[in-house]
């Protein structure tokens, strides 16, 4: 009998570790992606500085790390989140999502025709491939047609069968860490080690240092931060910020 409990307690502890690092409905977990078009194999956006550069598509002002992603909140496609639930972390997979699941089909209404004149009012120059803002209209350029030209507003992917090869890089199950991450995610002008963060009971404290007051729309991402933090932390019912304002030290006496 005695032998009989340690087998048994040895195969629980297994199990447990198993299914800690296995994606499951609500997991905060670190992925890296790769997403391209299915029919011409184009990458359009990935989480990798060695992979952007390659394909052409780097960007200075980008930040090229895993990608933090809530299973079930949509911070990634909600087709894409629902392939991730019984993932190991370290294993990869590919995903393909249809247009009705991605970008939408096409839609011919979206197409629309202007005056070049119009468009000058607007600072755009009527040349294929330019890109148009009108109103809250984001569109291409996709043809001049004499003195007028035609705008494609639809989405650049909408149509197309996208392709995810993503992995699962590592699954966030410290409660404290979750409240980083989240943290790390809507302020990344940061360093994440100059905030404080403490759980108490349903309360969550979060201490700010000063220099995040002088981050533009802050507020803004205090309350994405208190948002996220209630979805990761299930018992929490408040999330109180704080912010640490330190005594600055006394200029020096010039000697004499």
């Amino acid at each position: 009998m005695k032998s009989t409990k340690k087998t048994t307690g040895k195969k629980s502890a297994a199990k447990k570790t198993v299914a800690e690092n296995v994606v499951g409905e609500g997991s905060l977990l670190y992925v890296d992606y790769i997403i391209k078009t299915k029919r011409d194999g184009t990458v359009f956006d990935c989480t990798m500085e060695d992979v952007a550069r390659k394909e052409g598509i780097y960007k200075e002002d980008e930040r090229y790390e895993p990608m933090l992603v809530g299973i079930g909140w949509n911070w990634l496609l909600a087709a894409v989140e629902e392939e991730l639930i019984g993932m190991k972390v370290g294993k990869s997979k590919t995903v393909e999502v249809p247009p009705e699941k991605g970008s939408g089909p096409r839609d011919p209404s979206k197409i629309k025709l202007f005056a070049k004149t119009k468009l000058a009012k607007h600072g755009v120059r009527p040349l294929k491939g330019e890109e148009v803002k009108i109103g809250h209209e984001r569109g291409v350029i996709t043809q001049v047609l004499g003195r007028r030209v035609r705008v494609d507003f639809n989405s650049p992917l909408a149509g197309k069968i996208l392709v995810f090869d993503i992995t699962a890089r590592e699954l966030v199950t410290d409660p404290e860490e979750k409240v980083l991450a989240v943290i790390k995610r809507r302020i990344p002008a940061v360093p994440i080690d100059q905030f404080g963060v403490s759980i108490k009971g349903t309360t969550v404290t979060i201490e700010f240092p000063q220099a995040s007051r002088y981050i533009e729309g802050i507020q803004y991402a205090e309350i994405g931060v208190a948002s996220d933090v209630l979805k990761v932390i299930e018992k929490a019912k408040e999330v109180k910020f704080v912010v640490i304002y330190e005594r600055p030290e006394p200029p020096k006496k010039a000697e004499t």
